[in-house]
């Protein structure tokens, strides 16, 4: 079975605060659905603009609430810093984690490796958050695969446009059998269950997941011209969402599906010219 993993957003009140309770409300909307998973405190979910407290209430309200359906963001950038708030995740219950690797000190594929292993040695499964574009760098397949083969890492959240990229990455799985690997380009999704990935994160399942499951459950039924008109219309709703400073097109999209998740945290502004373009396509596909 293909995953869909959600990229949530992380809802802020009228003052900037984190907002748990609509927090609970975006997940209750999802998993309503059919999403079971979620990706919590990624790129979507504003992670390099929460506090350190803010990221221990996030962790267990997403707890909480999902269960071991709630796959963890540290992404601090120490070994230290990261191994100390990974702890707080697992003491309160996390059974998964992810992580981007450390930003701005690029380390070498040692330092990489010695980064995942940290957060391994605390006894649930690891992911790593491979977003080159955000990053500046990539974590290359060599170390990888690596990781991968010692058993430190379970999976990667790889989010490309390069497809020819993308499988390089599986041939992994060849040789590693638990290894995950998960599209999180949009765009990608079909093309990357097509070759043999593992499923998706993905940030459009927050406000249309109704139409990410129709691609997979199409590719896994064989009805491959539903699954490309549905990756069609996610595709569309990924450009949209995209304008402008991200995620703020996400929580303008949710909130005309009557889920309130406020604004993105400033610096990060919201463009009102996009929400005609993210209102039209969501009425263009009956959402």
């Amino acid at each position: 079975m293909k995953q869909i993993i959600v990229a949530n957003v992380t809802p802020f009140g009228e003052k900037g605060e984190v907002d748990l309770e609509a927090l609970k409300t975006l997940y209750n909307f999802d998993r309503t659905k059919g999403m079971r998973e979620f990706w919590v405190m990624g790129s979507t979910g504003e992670c390099k603009l929460l506090s350190y407290d803010e990221k221990i209430s996030i962790a267990r309200t997403s707890i909480e609430a999902l269960g071991s359906g709630a796959i963890l963001g540290v992404n601090e950038n120490s070994i230290e810093r990261t191994v100390k708030l990974a702890k707080e995740f697992v003491d309160m219950g996390a059974s998964s984690l992810f992580s981007l690797p450390p930003l701005y000190h690029r380390p070498s594929e040692l330092g990489v490796l010695k980064f995942y292993e940290a957060i391994s040695k605390l006894g649930v499964p690891v992911y790593v958050y491979n977003i080159p574009d955000y990053v500046g760098y990539t974590v290359g397949i060599n170390v990888t695969k690596k990781l991968a083969a010692e058993g430190i890492i379970q999976g990667m959240k790889y989010t490309t446009n390069n497809m020819v990229s993308f499988l390089e990455y599986l041939k992994v799985k060849e040789d590693v059998k638990h290894f995950k690997l998960f599209m999180g380009t949009e765009h990608l999704i079909l093309p990357s269950l097509m070759y043999g990935g593992d499923g998706v994160v993905t940030a459009v399942a927050n406000f249309a997941p109704e139409l990410v499951k129709d691609i997979v459950d199409s590719f896994e039924s064989g009805n491959w011209s539903q699954a490309m008109e549905s990756q069609r219309k996610v595709s569309k709703l990924a450009f949209v969402i995209s304008a402008g400073d991200y995620p703020a097109g996400v929580k303008i999209a949710l909130r005309y599906r009557g889920v309130y998740t406020g604004r993105v945290r400033e610096p990060l502004q919201e463009n009102i010219n996009i929400e005609g373009d993210i209102y039209a396509t969501l009425k263009e596909f009956g959402l």
